[in-house]
């Protein structure tokens, strides 16, 4: 299997974990549970490593990164928003 491949698969995976996440804060409105500190760490994460891939021209990095960003941004946007 080409390392690509393994890319895409691990980019699909990696994005798909943050949707449910993200939906469940917009429907219930409840971010009592969730931490701003270590959500923010991993928004800082997910953008470096968006920067990295698109340095490098690395398709599964920055598909899965653009991905996680949105994702990890609605949920830091619902805690500032919903407390």
């Amino acid at each position: 299997m080409s390392p690509m491949y393994i890319g895409f698969v691990a980019a699909i995976l990696g994005t798909i974990c943050w949707i449910p996440q993200a939906w469940k804060v917009w429907a219930t409105r409840d971010t009592s549970s969730l931490s701003l500190a270590s959500n923010l760490m991993f928004l800082a994460t997910v953008s470096l490593w968006l920067v990295y891939g698109i340095m490098v021209t690395d398709w599964p990095l920055i598909l899965a990164n653009t991905c996680a960003v949105m994702a990890v941004l609605t949920i830091v946007t619902a805690k500032l928003k919903f407390g």
